[in-house]
């Protein structure tokens, strides 16, 4: 049956799972380790490269960059540590070229914007749902309002941090492409829904892990304030220690994913 027109074109889904284009035609399955953490803190990744404690393994390309893809040992076991790509598009075909390499166990991790003010830079938020205002996860899952993460990985990164002693927030998280246009009005509806943050890959992750049968979860630590009048941004992003800490704990915990 032909594929029918509907009235926005987002909402047109082909439930085909066969694309004219497919990762595997550019990535083949090789010796890459299963377990696999995207970062979106580059410092962390080049910080460890001058130390001498990764190894490329293979390289993604495209037009814009090349992005390693690293090999590194946590606890005497091999994980794979990748730069992630800003903005679900990105995400999703770099994502799509991991899974085709050999990767199915993944922990992202990154920082959002907070849309409480009570929630201090630093602190951990686990997302186990998303609202998908952005436009990849359309062409993975039928449309929705929302998209859940896997919740036998949450299950794990929950039950790792108790065990650590480390205070987080289980909580939902809206994903939008649009950082420009987070308006006031925008925020305060996706406050009423129960977003607890903002940021630009969760949903995107989340749909073509669901698609392509892989695990993964998503830590996120709070970093610029969306909360208040004026935007705030809190000089999050130099917070190394806490980036530094967020990507080893990752890793730990892609390890115990199943």
């Amino acid at each position: 049956m032909p594929l029918q027109k509907k009235e926005y074109p987002i909402l047109e889904f082909d439930p085909d799972r066969n694309a004219v284009i497919e990762p595997h035609l550019f990535y083949e399955k090789g010796d890459l380790p299963r377990h696999c953490v995207i970062t979106f803190f580059r410092e962390v990744i080049e910080k460890k490269r001058a130390a001498g404690q990764l190894d490329q393994i293979g390289e993604m390309r495209s037009e814009t960059l090349c992005i390693p893809i690293y090999e590194t040992l946590c606890g005497g076991r091999s994980i794979c540590l990748v730069q992630g790509f800003v903005g679900s598009a990105g995400t999703a075909g770099c994502f799509e070229e991991l899974i085709a390499s050999g990767c199915d166990r993944f922990v992202v991790c990154g920082g959002a914007g907070v849309l409480r003010p009570d929630i201090a830079v630093g602190h951990l938020i686990v997302p186990h749902t998303a609202v998908r205002d952005e436009g990849v996860s359309y062409h993975y899952i039928e449309p929705s309002r929302e998209i859940a993460c896997d919740p036998e990985v949450v299950d794990v990164i929950e039950r790792e941090l108790m065990r650590d002693g480390i205070p987080y927030i289980r909580a939902k998280t809206w994903t939008t492409d649009a950082f420009y246009r987070e308006t006031r009005d925008k925020a305060a509806l996706r406050v009423s829904e129960g977003c607890v943050t903002v940021e630009m890959e969760a949903a995107a992750f989340f749909a073509v892990a669901q698609f392509r049968g892989v695990k993964l979860g998503q830590i996120l630590y709070g970093g610029d304030d969306l909360s208040g009048k004026a935007w705030d941004g809190r000089e999050w992003n130099d917070r190394a220690d806490v980036r530094e800490n967020l990507v080893d704990l990752s890793m730990r915990i892609c390890l115990e994913i199943g």
